[in-house]
């Protein structure tokens, strides 16, 4: 394919700050999307899912209430124990169901095809549970992007609430984990469409160049592409021009 050198140039701008926050946030996302995607997930890759990344969660959520819980000093003392557990009871509740669930997703990384066949993409996020496939609105079966970025954080993300607002400080941490989960995959998405509306576009400048370059025509007769910038007045001159604003794409081979 060729490379349309003018439009790398003037049209394939790069927001630098954006990609960069892009980045920051979908990396910052790992862990709180694991918090809630072992319970709904399966069969997920196995560079995408990280066993050790699960003990580490349960290690920091298990020491989080001792350490900074108003009870800390005195929570083996009657009433402080009592107040202590109404507030942390579910929270150990929680992290014993995300063990038993993490192992669960160990299991069955072990028992997928070899990675290394060709038979699985070790970046998977897993497969959508079944039911929630299932749901649908206003008769219609709700698309993926949706599930991902709507239903699923959306599940969580009311549970947490509830629990939150009932002073279940488990609910907080998963109200904002679904926060995470959602604005995550909009991220992803948002990059999977710009990438794939760059390649279009690319398309469409190789089309649409000699029109808009040589022949001068403007931007409603080239489905919008539009050549900024001056032209050479001799039609001649501007194909020889042309000519130098594509280039082949560099190509690898392996021996």
């Amino acid at each position: 394919m060729k490379k349309n050198l003018y439009y790398r140039t003037v049209y394939r701008r790069r927001n630098v700050i954006k990609e960069a926050l892009l980045s920051l946030f979908l990396g910052l996302s790992s862990y709180p999307r694991m918090l809630l995607e072992v319970f709904i997930r399966r069969n997920q890759g196995e560079r995408y899912f990280s066993f050790s990344g699960a003990i580490i969660v349960v290690l920091v959520l298990g020491f989080f209430p001792l350490i900074f819980s108003s009870t800390y000093r005195g929570f083996l003392s009657g009433s402080s124990l009592i107040n202590f557990w109404g507030m942390f009871l579910t929270w150990y509740a929680y992290l014993g169901g995300f063990l038993y669930m993490a192992i669960q997703r160990r299991n069955e990384i072990k028992r997928l095809p070899s990675v290394f066949d060709f038979a699985r993409f070790s970046l998977s996020a897993g497969l959508i549970h079944p039911q929630i496939r299932t749901l649908d609105f206003n008769g219609k079966l709700m698309s993926v992007r949706t599930i991902e970025t709507v239903v699923e954080p959306g599940l969580f993300g009311s549970v947490g609430f509830v629990l939150w607002m009932a002073g279940q400080p488990i609910g907080f941490i998963l109200f904002i984990s679904s926060i995470f989960y959602s604005l995550s995959y909009v991220a992803a998405y948002h990059e999977g469409d710009n990438f794939v509306m760059d390649h279009i576009d690319k398309l469409i400048a190789n089309e649409e160049l000699a029109k808009a370059f040589i022949e001068g025509r403007g931007s409603d007769e080239t489905r919008g592409f539009a050549f900024i910038g001056r032209r050479p007045a001799d039609p001649d001159a501007r194909r020889k021009v042309a000519e130098l604003f594509m280039e082949d794409e560099e190509t690898v081979e392996a021996f």
